[in-house]
C-alpha cells in the first residue's frame, strides 16, 4: 500500500483561490481544485478518486504538482511530447520528396 499524501498547508490567497476554481469553466482548473481542497480536509486520494470519478493515480498526480507547483498546478501543462522522433531516416525522406515532386 502506497504512503497516504496530503497537500502542504496554504495561505489565504492560496485558499481563496483554490475556492474560485471551484466555480472555473475550465474543468482542469476544477478538477485539480476539488482534489486539493478535498486533500486539504483529510481525505486520502483513493477516496477523492471515487467521489470525483477519477484514477487514484490522477489524484496523487494533482496533490504532489500542487506540493511542487503551488498555484501553478491550477494550469494544465503542455500535452506535447518533449521528444519526437523522425518517421523517416533520410534516404527515405529525400525519396518521398521526390515521388510528391514528381509530377502525374
Amino acid at each position: 500500500m502506497k504512503t497516504p499524501i496530503f497537500v502542504r498547508s496554504f495561505s489565504d490567497e492560496e485558499r481563496e483561490r483554490l475556492k474560485a476554481g471551484l466555480r472555473s469553466k475550465d474543468t482542469f482548473t476544477m478538477r485539480r481544485s476539488q482534489i486539493i481542497l478535498a486533500s486539504s480536509r483529510g481525505e486520502r486520494a483513493p477516496r477523492i478518486a471515487k467521489n470525483l470519478g477519477c484514477a487514484s493515480q490522477t489524484a496523487r498526480d494533482a496533490i504532489n504538482d500542487f506540493n511542487e507547483r503551488g498555484l501553478l498546478a491550477l494550469e494544465a501543462k503542455s500535452s506535447r511530447p518533449r521528444r519526437t522522433r523522425d518517421a523517416f531516416d533520410q534516404q527515405s525522406a529525400k525519396a518521398l520528396r521526390e515521388m510528391l515532386h514528381r509530377s502525374p
